[in-house]
């Protein structure tokens, strides 16, 4: 074996490693990439519960400030609230805001879990591309060392 068959050989598995590390690399800079992406949906999904609190606090208030002008309206009129058409008219009022506050909390539920799993999955993707490219780059560095390998034993099998 000469040296500038020597030499190129060592190229050869230098460019190996360089092509390896920087196909492991590029896999682990694409799951960072997923994970951030990810706590931007957990992020997303705990600003979609808080708005969810808010928004049940808010609807309370209405409901209370409601209830409480049908009572004066009725009080007004001379018409007693606790008993008979008036109760019913205002438990049949609580009763509607309590089913749409139920309904915005489904929704909001639901939003939360769906960000939650966007996360989860970007997640998991990031964990599958980073391993993957771990895969590749070990592939490719035997690949290098085959080639060099078959390539040094013809020019030792030639010589």
């Amino acid at each position: 074996m000469s040296g500038i068959t020597g030499g190129l050989a060592v190229l050869g598995l230098v460019g190996g490693a360089i092509s390896a590390f920087g196909t492991a690399k590029a896999g682990q800079e694409e799951k960072e990439m997923q994970d951030y992406n990810a706590r931007l949906a957990d992020n997303e999904a705990l600003i979609v519960e808080q708005k969810g609190i808010l928004n049940e606090v808010r609807a309370r208030k209405a409901l209370k400030t409601a209830t409480g002008r049908q009572i004066a309206g009725f009080a007004k009129a001379g018409v007693k609230t606790s008993t008979g058409s008036p109760l019913e008219v205002i438990a049949d009022s609580i009763a509607n805001a309590e089913l749409e506050m139920a309904i915005d909390r489904f929704n909001i539920d639901t939003e939360a879990s769906r960000k939650r799993s966007e996360a989860d999955v970007r997640r998991t993707q990031g964990r599958q591309v980073a391993e993957h490219a771990k895969i590749q780059a070990g592939a490719g560095l035997l690949q290098t060392i085959s080639k060099t390998g078959i390539q040094l034993s013809k020019e030792k099998i030639g010589s």
